[in-house]
């Protein structure tokens, strides 16, 4: 194996691991699930107000049977109360009361249809929410796992990489690779190109014979006299 195409190997595993890298720094689903625990946190919150919801109106519901108690206790403890039946007045004002009392009662009764209505309806939105959010948490923690394991066998596919590079970098001599670091800093990632007959193979300057005739003096490995990048005259040398 020569200097050349193990400098050419070099370039296609460096540009593979910046590939890998970019690709790992910058996956997709590490965004969605960033959206999706953003929205999961929303529809926390609103399965937090419809649970208050429903408590707030099991409270008044509550409170309306606690005002029905008293309101019969006041019916039972009138009637229970001595009125002379030839006193006209204790007799009106026991009728009035009686008569209030069963408006209140009236009224305890239509507001409870109507509390108990809505509470129906809150413990059902609420039951919903719990459903949906509960499957909306399954999904993020499957999302969450997927991401983990592409990261994982990414990750996996550059730590492989690193080392064969690093055993790579071990048979390249040490002023060949050196120059091989400078030229891969300026020229992003493409540092090193082959000669195919008279045009390199990433420039693509078409050599002029009398370049062609200065790298027939050279040996092996020189520079490209356009773009400067390192140039492979022949990968058997």
């Amino acid at each position: 194996m020569s200097v050349g195409t193990d400098l050419l190997d070099l370039q296609e595993l460096d540009l593979a691991l910046a590939r890998s890298r970019a690709e790992l720094a910058d996956m997709p689903e590490i965004k969605a699930l960033a959206r999706k625990r953003k929205a999961y946190l929303k529809l926390k919150d609103e399965a937090l107000r419809l649970m208050g919801r429903r408590k707030d109106l099991q409270t008044e519901l509550a409170d309306l049977d606690q005002d029905e108690r008293d309101c019969r206790q006041a019916v039972d403890d009138a009637q229970r109360g001595c009125v002379d039946p030839s006193d006209y007045d204790e007799v009106q004002r026991l009728e009035l009361e009686l008569s209030d009392l069963a408006k209140e009662l009236d009224k305890i009764a239509f507001a409870r249809e109507e509390l108990t209505r809505r509470l129906a309806e809150a413990t059902e939105q609420e039951a919903q929410a719990a459903d949906y959010l509960e499957r909306y948490e399954r999904a993020i923690k499957s999302d969450a796992q997927a991401a983990r394991d592409k990261a994982s066998k990414l990750q996996q596919e550059i730590d492989d990489a690193e080392r064969r590079r690093s055993a790579l970098c071990a048979r390249i001599p040490e002023d060949f690779l050196a120059e091989y670091e400078r030229c891969l800093k300026s020229f992003n990632g493409l540092a090193v190109e082959r000669l195919d007959g008279a045009v390199p193979s990433l420039c693509r300057m078409t050599l002029t014979e009398s370049s062609l005739s200065d790298l027939s003096r050279e040996e092996g490995i020189t520079h490209c006299p356009y773009c400067h990048r390192m140039l492979i005259l022949s990968e058997e040398v």
